[in-house]
């Protein structure tokens, strides 16, 4: 008796000793149980697109011709899952600390709905169907293998996230309720009203092979439904609205060097051809802001002949020749790195909000005068670059909007295209994939068979963690293709 009790007693020391341990191994430091504030700051920092990205070279905007680096060869094939529904996970725990909270957690519940309706919108115009509806359920249901969602089933879900993100706002903006660590808008819910009402309309636009054959989606209907209520809908129309990254002396510049000295010359980097050339023949501004003339061709009389730009599908050895000889134009250093700060990332833009309601009433899908917004879109994009205004008064007049419709939406879809150089992450590629303007630039040192990629395969590891689900999405979508060159239902 004596050897058993002796036993038990040192078993519950061990046991004591073993919680004590465990205890003491935790980090006091650590953060356990983020508070909604802290999660939406980790939210906002993987929300945007970075500038002088590989995305802008795909954009046509840049070309690259070190051959140690991966110059612009649209040689992707499968994209990742990883950040996107690291997001999501985000954005879900957000919501449950929130219900947390009561009436105080409001503003996170809303703002929930618009990252929700964000992430998914960027994930599915990348892949296609996805899974959406179980996808959250891994830990709460223990569903590890989520069915995926239908590419319509997602956007008609997106875009009810968004009208009910925008129906919550105002009384909470009544309310004078704010948002603690948000970099982007201070906290300021009627700005963030702004973005959610003009993400919906880039959202319809992008469905604009839709517009007539799924009545679901109501896009004619419920773009008009946005303009003609300002009040009830406002957007982002002017630039101090615009969603932007910001940068300072602590989140740097992506261009900013680490030693604080800018080299004005990079060769390797060169402006792109497809940019180029629309700059030069609408004698645009904006090139002599964003770009130095090229060396070799500096003493041109006329100022637009000073720039080149080299073709995105030129092989790098080609690039390299003529950037070497001083027929390509780098950027102007002296516009983009005057300091760490550099110049804001638009995300989301006045100049795209306006060109795209200029497109809507090319469309014919709602009333108004397209010609309006065509010039305020290229007015707002030429103050974000300090255009004088006598030059924009007459760039429009020598660009002016053409009386013929087809002619009127390549002008609109040309400038908007023009206004995306170096933000909007992959928008201009979407627009192009979506409506063809401007043409892209394929050669030799395309990687794809002479083709533009128009979406990206599945992720390799959906293939062993979700098999059944995935290539039954597969199956329903491309007849069990997955490549970079299938056609998904948002612009078949």
């Amino acid at each position: 008796m004596k050897n058993l009790k002796y036993i038990i007693f040192s078993l519950a020391v061990c046991l004591a000793s073993c919680e004590d341990i465990a205890d003491l191994q935790k980090d006091p430091g650590a953060i356990t149980r983020p508070s909604a504030d802290l999660i939406f700051a980790g939210i906002l920092l993987t929300s945007y697109d970075s500038p002088w990205s590989l995305d802008q070279r795909h954009n046509q905007f840049m070309t690259q011709n070190e051959a140690y680096y991966e110059g612009q060869p649209y040689g992707w094939t499968t994209g990742t899952y990883e950040n996107i529904y690291t997001a999501l996970r985000n954005v879900n725990q957000m919501e449950i600390e929130a219900e947390k909270m009561g009436d105080l957690g409001a503003q996170y519940k809303t703002m929930a709905k618009f990252f929700k309706a964000y992430f998914y919108s960027r994930a599915t115009e990348m892949f296609g169907d996805l899974p959406m509806t179980e996808a959250m359920k891994g830990v709460s249901d223990q569903n590890f293998k989520p069915k995926y969602d239908s590419q319509k089933d997602i956007y008609i879900q997106v875009l009810k996230w968004l009208d009910e993100a925008n129906a919550e706002l105002p009384a909470l903006i009544e309310k004078r309720v704010t948002i603690p660590n948000d970099f982007i808008y201070n906290g300021d819910l009627s700005k963030w009203q702004k973005l959610v009402n003009s993400y919906r309309l880039r959202t319809l636009i992008s469905l604009s092979k839709r517009a007539d054959d799924t009545p679901e989606l109501n896009v004619k209907q419920q773009f008009a439904t946005i303009l003609s209520d300002p009040a009830k809908y406002p957007l982002i129309l002017t630039n101090a609205d615009n969603f932007q990254i910001i940068y300072n002396t602590f989140n740097t510049y992506p261009l900013w060097p680490s030693n604080g000295v800018v080299v004005k010359n990079d060769k390797r980097n060169t402006l792109a051809a497809t940019y180029v050339n629309i700059a030069k023949s609408t004698k645009d501004p904006r090139l002599m802001v964003v770009a130095l003339p090229a060396e070799a061709l500096a003493k041109n009389t006329d100022v637009f002949a000073r720039y080149g730009g080299g073709k995105t599908g030129d092989l790098q050895s080609t690039l390299l020749d003529q950037s070497s000889a001083g027929l390509l134009s780098m950027i102007n250093f002296d516009f983009w790195e005057t300091s760490a700060a550099g110049v804001p990332a638009i995300q989301l833009g006045a100049p795209e909000v306006n060109f795209v309601i200029a497109e809507a009433i090319n469309r014919g899908w709602v009333p108004g005068n397209a010609a309006d917004f065509y010039q305020k879109g290229i007015e707002e994009s030429m103050k974000f670059y300090n255009i004088g205004a006598a030059a924009v008064t007459s760039f429009i007049a020598a660009n002016p909007y053409p009386a013929s419709a087809a002619h009127g939406l390549n002008k609109i879809l040309e400038q908007k295209y023009m206004s995306f150089f170096e933000n909007s992450g992959k928008q201009a590629f979407y627009d192009n994939r979506r409506t063809g303007v401007p043409a892209f630039d394929i050669g030799q040192s395309n990687a794809n068979n002479n083709q533009i990629p128009v979406r990206w395969a599945y992720p390799t590891s959906e293939y062993t963690t979700n098999e059944v689900n995935l290539k039954a999405a597969i199956q329903a979508q491309f007849s069990g293709a997955d490549t970079q060159n299938d056609t998904m239902w948002l612009i078949r």
